[in-house]
């Protein structure tokens, strides 16, 4: 379990609900200033559609989930480093972290289309590892790209063992949120799948990071870069941190 549920004697059951509650939902927008992610068949940038899908899913939560606060990574078109956003996460005591990019092949225009999940583990298969490769290689604008070299094979499955505990959680979310992509949009699901990111590293709690889309292909491109295509992907996200939160309050419930 996440919430080492023995109490103090001086906390109650309340007390213990408020500090491990579903209060904090971190949305990071990936990329973002100098790194424009991945380029469109269109011309779009990456990051452009990653803040419209990011800004959207966070009205919604504001909207309709009174009792939740949201907190970017960015909320503007500036560089953030893959350690802030898990920093930025851990600082203001997350319960859940969800990082939005879009997918690109190096062909372009390609056929590979629809949406992907992916947890915090090492990559299975050699597609995964490449994608977060190219997620990862944003450590390229940073001041000091140094600090990641301690993420070796070997230190990585350490850092995929200290996240553990969480992964129930995040595989309980991901789940939910294929279900809804699924429900809802008329991208085709390419499953949930694991790799090394970088930017589920830092954050200590459960997170996932979403493909929403392939802006390499045309289709995928036009509907994630369009305002409607924008909307009905917060929506389904949305949707997915609402079962989610209803599931993860009744995990509370049964500890307590």
């Amino acid at each position: 379990t996440i919430h080492n549920k023995v109490f103090t004697k001086s906390e109650t059951k309340n007390q213990f609900k408020d500090k491990w509650g579903m209060d904090v939902i971190v949305i990071d927008a990936g990329h973002g200033g100098k790194d424009a992610g991945a380029i469109g068949v269109n011309g779009t940038k990456e990051k452009d559609a990653n803040l419209g899908i990011a800004l959207k899913l966070g009205e919604l939560i504001k909207q309709n989930l009174k009792d939740v606060k949201v907190v970017y990574t960015r909320s503007g078109d500036y560089f953030v480093e893959l350690y802030k956003r898990g920093k930025i996460a851990n600082e203001k005591n997350g319960k859940l972290f969800i990082s939005i990019h879009c997918n690109s092949t190096k062909k372009k225009p390609s056929d590979a289309s629809g949406f992907e999940v992916y947890l915090l583990r090492p990559g299975r298969t050699q597609e995964a590892i490449a994608i977060a490769e190219t997620e990862n290689s944003v450590i390229d604008y940073e001041d000091n790209p140094n600090r990641y070299q301690q993420l070796t094979d070997e230190n990585f499955i350490l850092v995929s063992m200290a996240h553990s505990s969480y992964m129930k959680y995040s595989e309980k979310f991901s789940e939910q949120l294929n279900n809804q992509f699924t429900k809802k949009l008329s991208l085709s699901s390419r499953g949930v799948k694991q790799a090394g990111f970088y930017v589920l590293v830092g954050a200590s709690m459960p997170s996932v990071l979403i493909e929403s889309g392939f802006l390499s292909n045309h289709s995928d491109a036009k509907y994630l870069t369009s305002k409607k295509g924008q909307q009905e992907i917060a929506e389904s996200i949305f949707n997915a941190v609402k079962d989610y939160k209803l599931h993860y309050e009744k995990m509370i419930e049964a500890e307590m």
